[in-house]
């Protein structure tokens, strides 16, 4: 059996992401995956010494965007543009972009198709999401009946840290609408609370980038945690694992027996996408 410490880990389909990075992820796109990169490849045309060179003729131009996302706009925009142009945020849904000419056109069209990009349609992508809270013993041993579907996560799991079975402590769902958010509270089996909130930034085809906070103060392993992923909807993730703990007593109460003290404690989620208002 490995040592086992506690942190955050990824089995499985998703990756962890930095909040910055990952809410400007889909701006990014939008704006470096248009033809702007060509415009200014052509407007950044290596310097051979001649003398006569044209040099690209620059535009001031302004332009309408969603005001929640101006500021976004201004780095992501700014970062493409580098030392060939300028962007600054005159109001909230104004962008002021001094740039050559020919960029123009391709920033013109990467602003629009970002306007294009229907709100109401994002807004209404919901996701289902399904917590276990699981603990592992050492040795060969059957697992819960009640963890059959996650069998190849834990399996993976057994891979990694050796020889294990696992019991189900705790299964919660909840579902949400992109850009919101949610929390579930439950209680331990020792009486304590257990909290998990959440937020789902944003879903794009097989990505949903999904805030996940935890915080048990039951003590029983795994106690608080904050993370942020892009997860494959369908698939398990562990994303978090601890030393295990015999459960503490209930409030006010003894400590319950504890003739096997779980190895580790695991927090798996899995997101599934549904049809528009399900």
């Amino acid at each position: 059996m490995k040592e086992i410490r506690a942190g955050v880990y990824i089995f499985g389909k998703a990756a962890i992401r930095s909040p910055r990075g990952n809410r400007m992820k889909h701006t990014h796109r939008l704006i470096l995956g248009s033809t702007l990169l060509l415009a200014l490849t052509a407007c950044q045309a290596p310097n051979d010494g001649r003398v006569g060179q044209a040099i690209a003729p620059m535009e001031l131009k302004i332009y309408a965007v969603p005001p929640e996302q101006t500021p976004n706009l201004t780095e992501a925009l700014g970062n493409a543009l580098g030392k060939v142009g300028n962007v600054t945020m005159p109001a909230p849904g104004k962008l002021l972009v001094y740039a050559p000419r020919d960029a123009q056109a391709s920033i013109s069209a990467a602003i629009t198709s970002l306007g294009n990009a229907s709100p109401a349609d994002q807004k209404s992508a919901q996701v289902n999401l399904h917590f276990w809270i699981v603990d592992g013993a050492t040795g060969p041993g059957s697992d819960d009946a009640a963890l059959q579907p996650l069998s190849a996560t834990l399996d993976t799991v057994r891979q990694t840290m050796g020889t294990l079975h696992f019991r189900l402590d705790q299964t919660l769902s909840a579902m949400a609408s992109a850009g919101h958010g949610g929390s579930i509270v439950a209680t331990t089996s020792g009486g304590y609370p257990r909290a998990i909130d959440f937020t789902v930034n944003t879903i794009n085809g097989n990505s949903i980038d999904l805030d996940v906070g935890y915080d048990d103060q039951g003590r029983g392993g795994l106690a608080k945690f904050r993370t942020q992923i892009d997860a494959e909807p369908g698939h398990y993730v562990v994303l978090a694992q601890a030393p295990g703990a015999c459960a503490p007593a209930p409030l006010g109460g003894i400590s319950p027996p504890c003739p096997e003290k779980p190895a580790l404690r695991l927090f798996i989620v899995r997101a599934d996408r549904l049809p528009p208002h399900a």
